[in-house]
C-alpha cells in the first residue's frame, strides 16, 4: 500500500510548519534541520503573520508559502500541495513541540511499523504547557474519538504528527479549522492506514495563544458528530433511537403506575407520548440501519 522505508536512512522529508506572528519561528527551524541532518529536509512555513514571521523564516532557511485563507485545517491544506518528501513531518512554529522528538516520531515509519505517527504531548508535559481546561477537553475528544473508531491513543489534538506522503492518496480531508486534527485521524481509520503513537514533550508556547478552547471544542465535537453521520451512522442514529425508545418506556410506565395504585386509567397524556416516543424511535433506528446499508455499499 505504502512505500518501504526500512533500511533508508536518506530520506526526502518535508516539514510543514503553520505560522502566524511567531517570536520563536527562527529556533524551531534551526532545531528542524538539526534534528533532521541525515536527511533531505524541506522546511515549509505557511504564513499568516502581521510581523516580520514569514522574514525570518526565510533567514533560518525555510521557504514560505503564504496562506489566502484562514484556519489551522487551512494552512496545512495548503502546505500539503507543495510538500514533495517521502515523509511529512507537521509541527507547530511556537516552541511548544521539541523538534528534537522528530527522529523518535520517524522512527515507526522507518520501521515499517506505522504509516501515521502522532505525538503524545501527555507523556512528558511541562508545566504550565496545558490548561487543566484543556487538558480535560483534550481528554473527552479523545475519548470519543477512541470509542466511537476503534482507536487507543491519548492525544487526538497533538500537533506533532509524520506521515508517509502517499497516505494524502487515500483521504478525505477538507476541514479547515481546528477540527481537521480530528478528521484528519478518523480520515486515515477510515482508510486502514497504521497509526502509531509515541512519546513527546510539550513546553509552554512562546507567543501568544490561538487555541478558543470552547468554540474549537464545539466545532471539533461537530466534527466527529458528522463523521460519524458519514461513516457510522447506525451507531449515530441506533443510538438515538434506543434512547427514545427508553424514554419512551420510562413515560409509559407513569400511567401503569397509576392504574396500580388507584385502579383508574390515567394520565392519558403521558400514555399518549409514551406511545409517539416508541415509535419515533423505532423509526430513527430503522433509518439507521438503513443508511448503513447504504454507506456500506457507496464504501464497497
Amino acid at each position: 500500500m505504502y512505500q518501504n522505508f526500512e533500511g533508508d536512512l536518506n530520506l526526502d522529508i518535508t516539514v510543514l510548519i503553520p505560522t502566524m506572528n511567531e517570536p520563536a519561528v527562527q529556533d524551531v527551524i534551526k532545531d528542524v534541520f538539526t534534528a533532521l541532518e541525515e536527511h533531505n529536509v524541506n522546511v515549509i512555513v505557511i504564513d499568516k503573520s502581521s510581523d516580520d514571521t514569514p522574514i525570518r523564516a526565510e533567514q533560518a532557511g525555510a521557504r514560505v508559502i503564504f496562506q489566502l485563507a484562514r484556519g489551522y485545517g487551512d494552512a496545512y491544506l495548503t502546505g500539503f500541495k507543495y510538500a514533495t518528501g517521502d515523509i511529512i513531518v507537521m509541527l507547530d512554529g511556537d516552541r511548544t513541540y521539541d523538534p528534537m522528538d522528530i527522529p523518535s516520531l520517524l522512527e515507526p515509519i522507518l520501521r515499517e511499523q506505522a504509516d501515521f505517527v502522532l505525538g503524545n504531548r501527555f507523556a512528558n508535559l511541562k508545566e504550565g504547557a496545558m490548561s487543566s481546561r484543556n487538558k480535560l477537553g483534550n481528554k473527552t475528544i479523545t475519548a470519543f474519538v477512541n470509542r466511537l473508531y476503534d482507536l487507543q491513543i491519548s492525544d487526538s489534538q497533538s500537533g506533532m504528527r509524520a506521515f508517509k506522503r502517499n497516505m494524502l492518496d487515500d483521504v478525505n480531508l477538507d476541514l479547515k479549522g481546528m477540527p481537521f486534527a480530528t478528521e484528519m485521524i478518523i480520515e486515515a481509520r477510515r482508510a486502514g492506514v497504521r497509526i502509531a503513537e509515541i512519546p513527546i514533550s510539550y513546553y509552554p508556547r512562546v507567543g501568544s495563544a490561538k487555541l478558543r478552547a470552547f468554540r474549537h471544542g464545539a466545532s471539533i465535537f461537530g466534527t466527529l458528530l458528522r463523521m460519524l453521520r458519514d461513516y457510522n451512522p447506525l451507531l449515530l442514529f441506533g443510538s438515538i433511537g434506543f434512547l427514545l425508545i427508553i424514554s419512551g418506556i420510562l413515560v409509559g410506565l407513569l400511567p401503569v403506575f397509576g392504574w396500580i395504585i388507584s385502579s383508574s386509567a390515567t394520565n392519558l397524556t403521558f400514555t399518549i407520548f409514551s406511545v409517539l416516543l416508541i415509535l419515533s424511535g423505532l423509526q430513527v433506528l430503522l433509518f439507521g440501519l438503513m443508511a448503513d446499508i447504504l454507506v456500506r455499499k457507496f464504501h464497497q
